[in-house]
């Protein structure tokens, strides 16, 4: 799905104290692991050095978009749960423009298929909206996955185990004739299985064969 290569340029977004962003680095990627919080930061500053790696403190809602940031000089942008507290129009936008015409968008998010608050309590009264009821705070739901992509060309979501999902995106704003989504072991501009995988199950990454459990 994406094949990392030595060289490249990547984004870390919401990068927390750095476990994945030093693993890019380690890959020999030069990579630039961005959040919001200070004392992430300040974390992953002092967890490991790599030849290639940084860290920036920047609030992606909030802040203007830093000048090193500039338009088309990425390979890939990833973010590893971090969606759920994020606005994803702005945010696919953005990332849309800092990636070069192949680059790539890699976004892991866990899926919480929770029931509703109507099915919890025997029912809604009323046609009353159900509101989703989630465990953990960086959950996202089934809709929300379904609804990321508008604007890119080309599109792939791989589960991983019953509540992970990979979304890759790739190519924002071009049009193609006969555009469509992509499908787990499709090939397209590098699109193939898979960034390597390590021991610790939140790293897992997707393969062709679907569900890990």
């Amino acid at each position: 799905m994406v094949r990392p290569r030595p060289g490249m340029a990547a984004i870390d977004l919401a990068c927390g104290t750095g476990q994945w962003t030093r693993r890019l680095a380690a890959w020999g990627l030069t990579v630039t692991g961005i959040d919001s919080c200070d004392k992430a930061i300040v974390q992953a500053q002092t967890a490991g050095a790599h030849p290639g790696l940084r860290y920036m403190h920047w609030n992606i809602v909030a802040d203007p978009i830093p000048a090193e940031l500039a338009p088309g000089q990425f390979d890939i942008v990833t973010c590893r749960y971090g969606l759920a507290h994020l606005e994803p129009g702005r945010l696919l936008t953005d990332v849309g423009r800092w990636l070069k015409p192949d680059g790539i968008f890699y976004a892991l998010v866990r899926v919480d298929p929770a029931p509703s608050l109507g099915d919890r309590t025997g029912g809604a009264h009323h046609g009353e909206q159900l509101a989703e009821v989630s465990r953990f705070p960086d959950d996202v739901s089934e809709e929300y996955v379904r609804h990321l992509g508008a604007g890119w060309a080309y599109r792939a979501v791989h589960k991983l185990r019953p509540h992970r999902r990979v979304i890759v995106l790739s190519e924002y704003g071009i049009e193609h004739p006969k555009s469509a989504e992509l499908v787990p072991g499709q090939s397209k501009f590098g699109l193939r299985p898979a960034l390597p995988s390590s021991q610790d199950p939140a790293q897992d990454l997707p393969s062709t064969s679907g569900d890990h459990s």
